[in-house]
């Protein structure tokens, strides 16, 4: 099946005195028709830059943009016909203060595409009831709460059918409670019409709780694309591990190798990790470890110790406990190791025996902690048409 879009080696730079900023350096994907894509990365990563090459605002520096095979950067190419096809909802929502929300989801359609009065309002007043705003179309832009605004804004992106949809950091304006229920509401309207739509977010929950796929970028490159359990659970690069779940990244030497397992010196003690990797003795190994998959509980340690006994891979670690805190249900824990190594560890409920300046034992299974950073290239393809990344 061929790509509804594909980005070839696709660069945009931008010159800012004496210095090239390099938004996008030869990227290449390709995403398929019906996809949810989110793309992260902080900002400055180049993110906002692909979509507005993608919804022809910006003009790569070199590469192509092909949609539907047919190259978007030429000069030949149909740019009405094109932007009628791919629609875009911006954060700031861009409405039309002076019109209700039923004209603003109508002016285009009868200024620009010459569409009737009446053929405008019976689309406008579809898709304005899809997003649950029917019982507003006489009111005004400052009527509305953030969120209503939102709404507007996506049934004015969808009167024309678009076969894709941009949009960029479209809930970044609404409150966090706001925020949690839109997602839901805009990961069920893809599906429910079938559209591919192309998500830019600084925001990991949101890519994560809404996309098929994500793409992490990291000065205008790819660091990694995956499904949203491989972002989280397989990171590649501690860029990744840390910006998607905010992972622990612990540095140590191989010291041992049993089979699958490696047993890893980090500062005085030693752990085990298991690896379907190749390591040999004395490689220096970068771990990223989750906040969650961390136990201080001795009781509980104690039973993931006797558990790994028979591979001969039961270790703990020491660490002072820095810090504690609790928000939203969730103790953290700030752990400082030997080496001064800082990592967090969390967990639901609170534990109040934990105190700050105690001396604790840690540990992880094994099979939490995962190796980055290695044989890492950021400028390989990334294909996005399907199967595991």
């Amino acid at each position: 099946m061929s790509a509804l879009i594909e980005f070839d080696a696709v660069c945009k730079y931008y010159q800012m005195g004496d210095t090239l900023v390099k938004a996008a350096d030869h990227v290449s994907f390709k995403i398929n028709k019906g996809e949810f894509v989110a793309i992260v990365g902080q900002s400055g990563s180049g993110k906002s830059t692909l979509l507005r090459c993608l919804n022809m605002l910006e003009t790569p520096s070199t590469g192509e943009i092909n949609y539907h095979g047919t190259d978007i950067t030429s000069k030949n190419v149909n740019v009405p016909e094109y932007r009628s096809k791919v629609g875009m909802v911006f954060q700031n929502f861009n409405l039309f203060n002076n019109m209700t929300a039923l004209k603003n989801c109508t002016v285009g359609q009868v200024k620009v595409l010459k569409k009737s009065k009446e053929e405008a309002e019976k689309k406008a007043l579809y898709y304005l009831e899809k997003v649950g705003m029917a019982p507003y179309i006489n009111a005004k832009p400052k009527q509305l709460s953030g969120g209503q605004k939102q709404r507007v804004a996506i049934a004015r992106s969808l009167v024309n059918n678009p076969k894709v949809l941009l949009l960029d950091e479209p809930l970044g304006a609404l409150d966090l409670q706001l925020r949690r229920t839109m997602q839901l509401e805009l990961k069920r309207l893809q599906k429910k019409l079938g559209i591919t739509f192309i998500y830019v977010t600084h925001d990991q929950e949101e890519a994560i709780n809404m996309s098929d796929r994500i793409v992490v970028m990291n000065q205008g490159q790819f660091e990694q694309i995956g499904t949203p359990d491989e972002i989280y659970n397989h990171p590649k690069t501690s860029y990744v591990a840390t910006f998607v779940g905010n992972a622990n990244i612990l540095k140590g030497k191989v010291v041992e190798i049993n089979g699958s397992y490696a047993q890893v010196q980090i500062g005085n003690d030693t752990v085990s990790v298991y690896t379907e990797e190749i390591v040999k003795v004395g490689e220096q190994l970068t771990l990223a470890v989750r906040s969650e998959n961390i136990l201080l509980d001795e009781a509980e340690m104690e039973n993931v110790v006797e558990q790994n006994e028979a591979e001969g891979t039961g270790r703990h670690l020491h660490a002072t406990v820095k810090e504690k805190n609790f928000a939203a249900g969730q103790l953290r824990v700030l752990l400082a190791l030997s080496d001064g190594t800082e990592l967090t560890a969390s967990r639901f409920g609170m534990n109040a025996n934990i105190q700050p300046g105690q001396q604790i034992k840690w540990y992880f299974d094994p099979r939490n902690a995962i190796v980055v950073d290695r044989e890492f290239k950021t400028k390989e393809p990334a294909d996005m048409s399907g199967g595991n990344q």
